[in-house]
């Protein structure tokens, strides 16, 4: 035999599966292979068809079994086979547990509860489909009900993204009340009469303020009958709220809100349910609960800045990863919808909805913070925490996708978004108009101005390309926060031309939102206190009769024009040059005492709002301090001046009749 011929004897053990290691791994193989095929049929049990169809096709697509388990593993928790925890580890769980109630929503009790130890077993009124036809008892048009839901797909739910619009319309048309209920839909179409022009969406067909009024009456029928807790009704609750503010019942829409956010709580759906507990959710579940957590609280965010209060629920406490972004959803064409043909409004383009939400949840939380530094402050403010915040803003505005910046043709949304971004940024600065920053050159003055020239210019593409015949509710207090600064800068043309566009805008968007007139009183209010002459071309969009009669009558053909005490541009005629520190600080005079030369007491005086104790609290009522006032924030004795210069503020020269009041508003009525 030739050397070559020879080779190597090796006696694998494990070859003969005969034997007890061979065996052995042969078992363990079976026992993973079962393990993903225990994952896939557990998927398959639990899921809705459209899910089951498309676990079909992986396997079929002939994708590796523990690969396609791995997926559904992440997405589905199984219920768990071990023994059952000790008491003392179910105490330790921080994060408490959910319970699961008899009609299967899942709602979050804390550590500090023992309430999710137990299945929950309040007597609750089982639920039952209902057919398609009998969502709304207010009519049986198939036909308006259609349109109705085609306007505010269009114009609503792009911006306020608070359910999954596929899951509603599929249980919708088929009779299923999981993702959709009488309420929300009900609701839904309340808030879409406002954008329709027929006289089937109004009460009254002569009076717009009654548009929806009948789906409304019907929503609040619904959720009275059945209080219970479910997902569907957060949703229908957050539009209920949008619907009364809409129609210039704030308080009314921040009790809905307020309950919409509770009851999101209860659900725990600001908490990432992997971590939350061990029950079984489907991934459209899983999903479907991120998109209406997210939507409910851009909106609550919203609800802060306009109302200028604190939000419900502080960023900190949220868990929750944002919403997905399927390529499928996201290139689904968004078209105008509209009550008749208009020639340049035939556009399509795909509608990011999704990413939209996705980018206006991360410019919420930031918003979200501001609100809490303003409104509950909790350390010393300087000026570089407000940089700090700038700084967090325009990251965020840098890095947005480009399917959402200003390029060809914006939809709505995208507008929006944008408008939003910039009355924030406005809202950051405001208060200090009346100050400079300690080694920057940012000036609070420059960006207010900025912010309200690009708000401006953004309402006039959206004029330009939409009409504002059809608007979200926001854009109102964005129209009205760059108004307070072009009053502020009158009488320069840009000023003016800018002051011309948003009042009439406002009496455009004042058919759908009787809010806007609102807005118009606050514009007029805020001009006849301040004295403000304006130009012809502002003049000729004075608010209707309506909206005067609930103010003094103007003493002349201006609208601003005003015969109370407040100082006007005629009273500081004779401040031609640039006043000292101490002129700057002299309170001026009440025609009592004109000799007084005592500077103001506290340097929170230079800090401004053009609506104290109500938009933005940086000014404490008289013979009062407390936790939401500038001192606060500040931290200052009163006259401790070279703290206010430590914390990074320098008072600056602004030879300004407005800002240079330092005890304008005592006298001033709420706007």
């Amino acid at each position: 035999m030739s050397q070559e011929e020879i080779k190597e004897c090796n006696y694998d053990i494990d070859s003969d599966h005969r034997r007890k290691g061979a065996l052995k791994r042969d078992i363990e193989t079976l026992r993973e292979r079962n393990g993903a095929l225990g994952v896939i049929v557990a998927s398959i049990r639990s899921s809705c068809d459209a899910e089951v169809a498309d676990i079909v096709s992986q396997i079929r697509a002939d994708e590796n079994l523990e690969a396609i388990a791995d997926s559904l593993r992440r997405n589905v928790t199984l219920p768990s086979r071990s023994e059952s925890q000790s008491l003392e580890g179910d105490f330790s769980d921080f994060m408490g547990k959910p319970s699961v109630d008899q009609l299967g929503e899942t709602r979050h009790f804390g550590h500090t509860s023992s309430l999710g130890l137990v299945a929950h077993e309040e007597g609750l009124p089982l639920r039952t489909n209902v057919l398609t036809e009998s969502w709304t008892r207010v009519t049986r048009d198939a036909e308006f009900v259609g349109h109705l839901m085609g306007l505010y797909f269009c114009w609503q739910h792009p911006n306020y993204v608070l359910f999954s619009k596929e899951c509603f319309l599929h249980d919708m048309a088929r009779g299923r009340t999981k993702y959709c209920s009488a309420l929300l839909v009900n609701a839904l179409l309340a808030c879409a009469c406002g954008f329709s022009d027929r006289p089937l969406s109004r009460t009254d067909p002569s009076n717009s303020n009654t548009a929806g009024d009948h789906f409304f009456a019907e929503a609040k029928r619904l959720l009275f009958d059945d209080e219970h807790s479910q997902l569907t009704t957060v949703q229908a609750l957050a539009l209920m709220g949008m619907r009364e503010a809409s129609c210039g019942r704030d308080s009314s829409g921040f009790q809905y809100a307020g309950r919409c956010i509770r009851m999101a709580l209860e659900l725990g759906l600001h908490l990432s349910f992997t971590a939350a507990g061990d029950k079984t959710l489907t991934p459209t579940e899983v999903e479907v609960r991120r998109i209406t957590f997210w939507g409910c609280f851009t909106l609550d965010t919203a609800w802060s800045i306009c109302i200028g209060r604190v939000s419900q629920l502080p960023r900190a406490a949220i868990s929750l990863e944002k919403a997905i972004v399927v390529d499928a959803i996201e290139n689904k064409p968004w078209r105008v919808v509209i009550d008749r043909n208009v020639p340049g409004l035939e556009t399509e383009q795909p509608s990011h909805t999704h990413r939209l939400l996705q980018q206006f949840s991360l410019l919420s939380e930031i918003t979200n913070d501001t609100v809490y530094m303003f409104y509950a402050p909790r350390e010393r403010f300087t000026s570089k925490r407000l940089l700090d915040f700038y700084d967090k803003y325009t990251r965020w505005f840098n890095a947005l996708p480009n399917c959402l910046r200003l390029t060809h043709t914006p939809t709505p949304q995208v507008i929006f978004l944008h408008m939003y971004y910039h009355t924030v940024v406005l809202h950051l600065f405001r208060p200090f108009l009346k100050v400079d920053l300690v080694r920057s050159n940012v000036r609070p003055r420059d960006i207010c101005t900025d912010s309200a020239d690009h708000i401006a210019s953004l309402l006039a593409t959206y004029k330009k390309l939409y009409t504002l015949r059809r608007v979200c509710l926001t854009m109102t207090h964005f129209i009205m926060t760059a108004s307070t600064v072009f009053l502020l800068d009158i009488p320069t043309p840009s000023a003016s031309k800018n002051l011309a566009l948003c009042i009439n805008s406002l009496k455009e968007i004042s058919i759908n939102h009787a809010f806007a007139t609102r807005c118009l009183r606050v514009i007029q209010s805020l001009g006849r206190k301040w004295g403000i002459k304006v130009s012809e071309e502002v003049q000729k969009f004075a608010p209707t009769a309506r909206a005067e009669t609930m103010l003094p009558s103007p003493a002349s053909g201006n609208m601003f024009s005003s015969s109370s005490a407040s100082p006007t541009h005629s009273q500081h005629s004779h401040k031609n040059r640039k006043e000292s520190l101490t002129e700057l600080l002299m309170p001026v005079s009440n025609g009592n005492n004109t000799s007084s030369s005592a500077p103001l007491a506290n340097p929170t005086d230079l800090f401004w709002s053009p609506f104290p104790d109500q938009s933005i609290p940086l000014q404490a009522s008289p013979g009062r301090s407390g936790p939401m006032d500038i001192t606060a924030m500040l931290d200052v004795r009163s006259n401790d001046w070279e703290q206010f210069n430590r914390d990074g503020f320098r008072m600056t020269s602004l030879n300004d009749p407005v800002l240079d009041q330092p005890n304008m508003y005592e006298d001033w009525a709420q706007a």
